[in-house]
């Protein structure tokens, strides 16, 4: 029998307002439209939050202390060796920071008294391991691939405390699922759900009104891409293609929009290079910076075309989002986008990190406007079919329901 009031912690890991936020998003309006109370723990600061306040969602105040956010550097991004200098002190600081968000999540967990504990990443591992200890179901959503390492060490124990201390852990694509590696009855734990994307009213997504609404021409084609300046998201790659464009398609418009990544000395390099192509592009008015926008749909819906660069495999939300809009798109070859796009049939592919390579197949779009609308109406279809936000926001919530009756 499920309790009248059903509560709900969720762990969000993001500083920022990133695909996995959106994402949590959707799950929070599916839990709070099945009448749950829904507490979220977030490092968020308050601009970041308004999504989840409108949805009738409390925030849980985040303790004060050494570390911000209890986010462990266990993300495939993070590819610093853990025995340089920096390595070794980084390593020290995850092991202290490891203990202090069970500590967080544990006080978390005394203060709103969850039926269920949700984490929105595995990178937040800790509160699956408060869960535990304060005996409440935990599940887990991974997004991403696991850092693998030097010897894979870290990658085996997370995978290990995954799926121990989890009843239920939700994929977004059997990529993340399979590296989790499960023995026997580990297997039934894992559920691969497609993310989601929402029944759009008819209107809504107006191209030429949602043009207005980001200030871009109504006469030029656009070319979009969403991720912002990040080395993962590929953001060179993109700014390098558009001389090869514009050369043949001199009118077009190159959109960037998403948080412009610029701390620590790696990523300020990676920035000043993408500002040495930006520069001139913005003298001939052929390049946007939007930065973090709150409405990615509307620019989708604002583009031509979409593109997916990145140099990193993982899932691209703005590629399902572009479909659902039904905008074409391309995007870099690797595991995840060749799992996901048919090449020539619901999108293009191209060669990760060449530039040349995107260039081209953004020139065919670009002089082929039957081409753009068969590739946008078969993702179109493949959004309907396997990543409608009612079908599988049901499925989380009904999985979640199960547990918290057991």
């Amino acid at each position: 029998m499920l309790p009248s009031i059903k509560r709900v912690l969720f762990i969000d890991h993001d500083s920022g307002r990133s695909g996995s936020t959106v994402s949590l998003e959707y799950i929070v309006k599916a839990f709070r439209e099945r009448d749950y109370r829904v507490f979220i723990l977030t490092p968020k600061v308050a601009s970041d939050t308004k999504q989840f306040l409108a949805m009738g969602a409390s925030l849980v105040p985040w303790r004060k202390g050494r570390y911000v956010t209890i986010e462990m550097q266990s993300h495939f991004t993070n590819v610093r060796s853990p025995f340089s200098p920096l390595g070794v002190l980084r390593v020290f600081h995850e092991c202290l920071k490891f203990l202090w968000g069970i500590l967080v999540v544990g006080k978390a967990i005394r203060e709103t008294s969850p039926h269920l504990v949700y984490v929105n990443e595995h990178v937040v591992l800790q509160a699956s391991i408060a869960a535990r200890l304060w005996r409440v179901p935990a599940v887990l959503h991974i997004r991403s691939l696991l850092l693998k390492g030097v010897y894979g060490i870290r990658r085996r124990v997370i995978s290990r405390l995954i799926l121990r201390c989890n009843s239920v852990v939700f994929a977004i694509t059997g990529i993340e699922a399979e590296q989790l590696s499960p023995r026997g009855d580990e297997k039934k734990k894992i559920m691969v759900v497609g993310e989601f994307f929402p029944e759009i009213r008819p209107g809504r997504l107006d191209a030429k009104k949602c043009r207005e609404v980001f200030g871009l021409p109504g006469d030029r084609p656009v070319v979009t891409m969403l991720g912002g300046v990040e080395d993962a998201k590929g953001t060179l790659i993109f700014l390098r293609s558009s001389a090869t464009v514009l050369s043949r398609f001199p009118g077009v418009l190159f959109v960037i929009a998403g948080r412009i990544e610029k701390e620590g000395v790696e990523r300020r390099t990676y920035y000043e290079e993408c500002m040495e192509l930006v520069e001139p592009l913005r003298k001939d008015g052929s390049v946007r910076l939007l930065g973090e926008i709150a409405n990615p749909l509307e620019l989708i819906a604002a583009s031509d075309v979409i593109v997916s660069p990145s140099t990193m495999t993982h899932f691209s939300r703005p590629v399902i989002e572009a479909w659902g809009c039904g905008r074409p798109v391309i995007a870099s070859g690797t595991d995840h986008m060749r799992n996901l796009i048919e090449h020539g049939v619901n999108g293009l592919l191209f060669d990760s990190g060449d530039h040349e390579a995107l260039a081209h197949g953004l020139c065919r779009l670009l002089g082929d406007a039957g081409l753009r609308e068969r590739l946008g109406e078969a993702g179109a279809r493949k959004v309907s079919a396997e990543f409608n936000a009612r079908e599988n926001l049901r499925t989380i919530v009904e999985v979640c329901d199960s547990l918290i009756e057991a």
